[in-house]
């Protein structure tokens, strides 16, 4: 498994991603009303909406829909991916996502 995302909550998604575009020039490779995902040399970042999204998260890829845990929340997201939803120890919520091959030509470039 590798870490496919750092998401973030926030009140202006758009305000959020302009301010990471001008300061470390992450490029924006999707959009829709409440989400958008940058990207950098090496990593992802999915600024979302604090009011569709309930929490930060780790987003960690898994490589089927077999490997998504059984424990935890799941969630068909609006662009056909899947997520479980799980917190670790200390508070923190991580994401096993799975994304179809579709997606995965979408979202992994």
């Amino acid at each position: 498994m590798i870490i496919d995302h750092i998401a973030l909550r926030a009140d202006d998604i758009h305000k959020v991603s302009k301010w990471y575009q001008d300061t470390i020039g992450a490029e924006v490779t999707h959009t829709d009303q409440y989400y958008i995902r940058l990207t950098t040399s090496n990593s992802t970042i999915a600024i979302i909406d604090k009011n569709k999204y309930p929490y930060n998260h780790i987003g960690i890829l898994v490589d089927s829909m077999e490997d998504l845990p059984d424990d935890g929340t799941r969630v068909e997201h609006r662009d056909g991916t899947i997520g479980v939803y799980v917190k670790d120890p200390f508070g923190n919520y991580i994401e096993y996502i799975w994304y179809s091959q579709d997606q995965s030509e979408t979202f992994l470039k």
